[in-house]
């Protein structure tokens, strides 16, 4: 038997259904490559070799800088939100509780620490996402090779502004794009499995998930208006399935995962904090601040010129999708900036239509050269001149935490677990830039939670001042209204009764490690407890990784996400290029909804078993699809030769 392609319209003929096939055929028996065939071959190895290339820039900051971590400051939130979720239920951080069902499953599934897990997935999805938008703009034929190669490439470059430690966005946005790419074969297999992808996706990041719904409202509104019809036939009626199919999902997710202890409260941000302490002008200021800082990493004027050139060479379901997109975020921002109910500055982030519509302006700036000599540079110095600042400030990107700081709040661990249950946990802050305090005051919560074990979490507290004000009792003042405000607030939290703190040196001013009252257990750690002795490491602390553990388990994610979702890429999109550019979605996707699913009835994540059976879910019904597919393809078109065929485009 000859394999004659893979990809759209794969065969492998022999000469007899009742015959043994062997490999005798002569160039005169054998089949030639159609042209379609050809092209799906050509396309998917230009598909794996840019997710390899993206995935390689993926780990600069790694490589670079020898981090030991994430880069991003929302990965301590991440880490443990992991570890606390696993020991105690997925209840107790419930808030997005896709990400952390899916962190330690992954770590068990590739039987490495919370630390590289969440470092590999971080940096697994950024080419997830690109190879997304690479899906949705080449089907159909929506644009010739050159444009949806730099469609993605503009994308990749998007998604570093999100990929410093937005994990959960990256998750839904992945999931999001791959559920579009599918709703644009306009087939009812693609709107059922863009439903899963929008449900595993929106558990991620419930927020971005209504935001992705409204974008979804539009599209079909707008298909309907045209069409005047509704009915799974149609663009509307497929769109209100798989979003209706989402909704569901996350709801049944959100409300499961309230089953169990209470959440743990305190605040995960400065955003946070500034919001609940009432301190609205506060935090509109930092939204435009912030805002204004990154506008010149998102290329404004090229993209958006690019974007709007673009809206004009698209069409069907991809122009309306993109269209509604950036309609929506036009709208949004400003509404985030007056208000101060969302962040801005993430919106734009999310706004994965406007390189994805660069790539369609740039074809049409190619037809109106109309020269392929011309087209072709023109299309390169543009792209270039995009990506090059991106790339630039990818590099640049910071860690939050230093082994240092980990080691500190880790012996801080071990001093808690001499303490009874219940007993204050208080870290103390400080710094005497107001907004670097307010921010160490929500990092510090999340690093100390971290760190200490997962059962003592919930008496983690955090004091922004200096600690003999603490240890008398009083917040710290020094006239700046959002820091006395900050100050008070911190001690007000803290609840009555016996407390234990911790002055760590990372945070504070070194003096304060000298304060009355305190015991000095290390170079960096000064406590109210007593009588300093070498305590014990406990199992499963929370460690430092080393920058090649981190490479390695992010080219095994990767790997594994593809391996998982590629048996439903292929079963939903009908060829394998397609197939393997949704895959790592639909594999973050399906995997986040076995693990959670399994962590509600009792499973626990951190066991090799309930990892392994997650996979086994996640992948295994995708792949049982794709067989019931290829084997009903083979009954129908049985012919005196054997014909075993790949699910193509034209099935869709």
């Amino acid at each position: 038997m000859l394999p004659v392609a893979w990809g759209a319209n794969a065969r492998w003929y022999g000469r007899s259904a009742d015959v043994a096939i062997t490999d005798e055929a002569t160039s005169e028996t054998a089949p030639r490559l159609r042209p379609s065939q050809a092209r799906a071959a050509i396309d998917l190895a230009l598909l794996v070799a840019l997710g390899a290339v993206v995935l390689r820039v993926a780990l600069w900051p790694t490589e670079i800088h020898g981090y030991p971590f994430a880069v991003g400051p929302d990965m301590p939130v991440y880490l443990w939100w992991a570890r606390v979720g696993a020991a105690g239920g997925i209840s107790l951080v419930g808030e997005r509780p896709g990400t952390p069902a899916l962190i330690p499953t992954l770590a068990a599934a590739l039987g490495t620490g919370i630390v590289p897990a969440l470092a590999g997935l971080q940096y697994a999805l950024g080419p997830a996402i690109a190879l997304a938008v690479a899906a949705l703009v080449r089907g159909r034929g929506a644009l010739p090779r050159g444009g949806w190669l730099a469609a993605t490439i503009l994308s990749a470059a998007w998604a570093t502004f999100m990929a410093g430690g937005y994990l959960a966005n990256l998750a839904f946005v992945a999931a999001f794009l791959a559920a579009a790419a599918l709703l644009a074969r306009r087939t009812r297999r693609g709107a059922l499995a863009a439903a899963v992808l929008l449900g595993g996706g929106g558990l991620a990041h419930p927020e971005f998930f209504a935001f992705g719904v409204l974008v979804l409202l539009v599209t079909a509104a707008w298909a309907w208006w045209r069409d005047r019809r509704l009915s799974l036939g149609t663009d509307a009626g497929r769109v209100l399935a798989a979003t209706g199919g989402g909704i569901a999902l996350v709801l049944c997710g959100l409300l499961a995962s309230l089953i169990g202890p209470a959440r743990l409260g305190g605040d995960t941000s400065m955003d946070g904090l500034l919001r609940r302490t009432g301190q609205l002008d506060a935090l509109r200021r930092s939204y435009v601040d912030r805002l204004v800082l990154n506008w010149r990493r998102y290329a404004p004027f090229m993209t958006s010129a690019l974007a709007i050139a673009g809206a004009f060479r698209a069409r069907g379901f991809t122009r309306r999708f993109l269209v509604a997109w950036v309609v929506l975020t036009a709208i949004m921002v400003p509404v985030g900036a007056v208000t101060g109910w969302f962040p801005p500055d993430r919106i734009v982030m999310f706004a994965f239509c406007l390189p994805a519509l660069a790539g369609f302006g740039l074809v049409w700036i190619g037809d109106r050269l109309g020269r392929w000599w011309l087209a072709w540079p023109a299309g390169i110095v543009l792209v270039t001149l995009i990506v090059l600042p991106a790339l630039r400030d990818w590099r640049a990107q910071e860690t939050y935490v230093s082994p240092a700081e980990l080691e500190q709040v880790t012996l801080a661990g071990r001093i808690a677990a001499t303490t009874p249950p219940g007993t204050a946990l208080v870290f103390t802050t400080d710094s005497p830039d107001t907004q670097v305090a307010l921010f160490r005051r929500s990092h510090l919560l999340n690093v100390a939670r971290a760190g200490v074990p997962p059962e003592r979490a919930d008496d983690v507290f955090t004091f922004l001042g200096r600690p003999h004000d603490l240890l008398a009792g009083r917040p710290s003042e020094r006239n700046d209204a959002a820091y006395d405000a900050a100050s008070a607030d911190s001690l007000a939290q803290i609840p009555p009764g016996p407390r234990v703190v911790f002055v760590i040196g990372e945070v504070n001013d070194p003096a304060a490690l000298g304060a009355s009252g305190l015991t000095r257990w290390s170079a960096g750690l000064a406590s109210t407890a007593a009588d300093p002795r070498r305590l014990p490491a406990s199992a499963g602390e929370l460690r430092a990784s080393d920058p090649s553990t981190i490479e390695r388990t992010t080219v095994l994610t990767f790997a594994m996400l593809v391996t998982l979702g590629l048996g439903w890429g292929w079963w939903a999109m009908g060829d394998l290029p397609g197939g393997f550019a949704i895959a790592p979605a639909f594999g973050a996707a399906t995997l986040t909804l076995a693990a959670l699913g399994l962590e509600r009835i009792g499973a626990d994540l951190e066991r090799g078993t309930t990892a392994a059976l997650a996979c086994v879910l996640a992948g295994g019904i995708g792949y049982a699809l794709l067989v019931a597919r290829l084997l009903g393809r083979r009954r129908r078109r049985a012919a005196p030769g054997l014909v075993l065929e790949g699910p193509s485009e034209r099935d869709a």
